[in-house]
């Protein structure tokens, strides 16, 4: 550091040395020796400087406070967010129009879970706040699935997993939560990871075809571009898969 500070000054000298000789005027050179004092200031700045920027890169990363809990309708996201809320409380069933949040203390840092609607309708204002305007304080994003009708929805699950993957960048790992594991005609965790697997290339698929230009460009706004079956392994993010029932005596 201290000697690119050396040849910078020197550099400097030369050139201004060379200028005032092209200009006739006459200037004594004495040689003298580098101020150290000079250089030690500029490489403390330099270092003062660094540092600030690791700081404000840090703020930045501890800034991402926030659980966003999303899915459709009646896939017990509500009940989820109640249980973590207060254990105690007792199972209940419905449906919740607005958000609720909940501030949690994890191992010494403030948290905020957001347990988001699952209306349609509210899907568009879910995108424009949280996956886009907010998206910089999202810690993870946990999708909560039915497992036990998901043989009836598994389009409709894939399509708004899909639509939350593809809005909420690169960066915000994704926990798909398969609720309602105590009914008899739950899925289990690997059967709605493959199922979402296929259904999710296939939306992928449909989606690239349909942005294709009557020019025969493409503007490509799709999970993936591999022009191959989709996989879990192709998005750069985690995605993990887990079991769960919000129910007394079972895990949340």
């Amino acid at each position: 550091m201290e000697q690119l500070a050396k040849e910078g000054v020197k550099q400097m000298a030369k050139e201004g040395m060379e200028q005032m000789a092209r200009e006739g005027i006459e200037v004594e050179v004495k040689p003298v020796g580098m101020d150290h004092t000079f250089v030690a200031v500029i490489c403390a700045i330099i270092v003062v400087l660094i540092t600030i920027a690791f700081f404000l890169l840090r703020a930045l990363k501890d800034k991402a406070d926030t659980f966003l809990m999303v899915g459709l309708s009646d896939a017990g996201k509500t009940h989820i967010f109640g249980k973590l809320a207060n254990r105690n409380l007792e199972p209940v069933t419905y449906t919740s129009f607005q958000e609720n949040v909940l501030d949690v203390d994890i191992k010494g840092k403030h948290m905020k879970v957001v347990d988001f609607p699952g209306a349609e309708r509210l899907r568009k204002h879910l995108i424009e706040k949280w996956l886009k305007k907010e998206r910089s304080s999202l810690r993870g994003i946990a999708f909560v699935v039915d497992s036990s009708s998901f043989s009836k929805r598994s389009r409709d699950v894939a399509e708004f997993l899909y639509d939350v993957a593809l809005e909420s960048g690169k960066k915000v790992p994704i926990l798909v939560a398969c609720n309602k594991q105590d009914h008899g005609l739950a899925k289990s965790s690997q059967v709605i990871r493959s199922s979402l697997e296929k259904e999710i290339g296939m939306i992928n698929k449909t989606r690239a075809a349909a942005l294709t230009t009557t020019d025969g460009s493409s503007f490509r706004h799709t999970l993936t571009d591999t022009g191959g079956n989709f996989a879990w392994e192709d998005l750069p993010r985690s995605v993990e898969f887990v079991e769960c029932c919000a129910v007394d005596g079972a895990s949340v």
